[in-house]
């Protein structure tokens, strides 16, 4: 396998992304393909993914594996040459623990602001803009969130989040009582890796975990996204959901 660390493009500095991928994905693999790659009207999840973080002006994504991650990291290279941006992959060891360890495996390669998203999300690229365009306030984590609850895929599956005045007070799957929904999309400074490490060593590896911990800071902002389509795609009924939105809109098609 190839060295995971390695990218065929030069490191930039401009803006990063974090891309989640390690995670097993055992309610979706259709046809027997692992999460990332699994395709989407003819374009992997990850292929997605990384091409909305293009758009934005993000210029190197990191790609963190686990599960499957030779399979995936062979890949890398080539789509770097698709995206023209430089694709790392970083193995997370511990991935079984929570996707707050993944997050923590892209520690040592973060330069500054970055963006945050899940591999196996599908959404409009506005959703993006308008992070990297409100990331330059004072939060340390700034989470775009749908207020459209009732048009949520899945809600009970969904990770909710409740808000006072534009700050996350609370944030879980079992909130009984919530204001929004968690997209799955993040921009975050880089002190976000102090909360993940507490999480950690209090023997927490969910991000949901890391970020309860900049709550009583009121370091936690969320970003409406509006009418702004996403959905996390990690069931058969949620890709053939993803399937006919992005047929309807060809906006989304890539």
């Amino acid at each position: 396998m190839r060295q995971l660390a390695d990218s065929q493009y030069a490191e930039s500095s401009g803006l990063q992304a974090v891309i989640l991928a390690a995670g097993e994905g055992q309610r979706l693999r259709p046809g027997g393909y692992l999460k990332p790659l699994t395709p989407l009207l003819g374009v992997t999840l990850l292929e997605r993914v990384v091409l909305a973080c293009r758009d934005v002006g993000v210029s190197e994504c990191i790609v963190v594996l686990g599960y499957g991650k030779e399979r995936i990291g062979e890949r890398l290279d080539e789509l770097a040459d698709r995206a023209g941006i430089a694709v790392r992959g970083v193995e997370n060891p511990h991935w079984e623990e929570g996707n707050g360890t993944s997050a923590l495996a892209a520690q040592p390669y973060i330069r500054g602001s970055f963006l945050l998203a899940m591999c196996d999300h599908v959404f409009d690229s506005a959703i993006l803009h308008h992070l990297v365009d409100a990331g330059s306030g004072d939060a340390e984590c700034l989470l775009a969130v749908d207020y459209g609850t009732e048009r949520v895929f899945r809600l009970d599956d969904a990770t909710k989040v409740q808000l006072t005045n534009g700050t996350i007070t609370a944030i879980g799957k079992d909130l009984q009582s919530y204001t929004a929904v968690d997209t799955g999309l993040f921009f975050c400074q880089p002190k976000v890796f102090d909360v993940l490490q507490q999480a950690r060593a209090a023997g927490e590896g969910s991000l949901s975990e890391g970020w309860r911990r900049l709550i009583p800071r009121r370091q936690f902002q969320a970003l409406d996204i509006g009418e702004a389509f996403w959905v996390d795609v990690d069931t058969p009924e949620s890709l053939r959901y993803a399937e006919r939105v992005l047929r309807s809109q060809t906006d989304y098609l890539k």
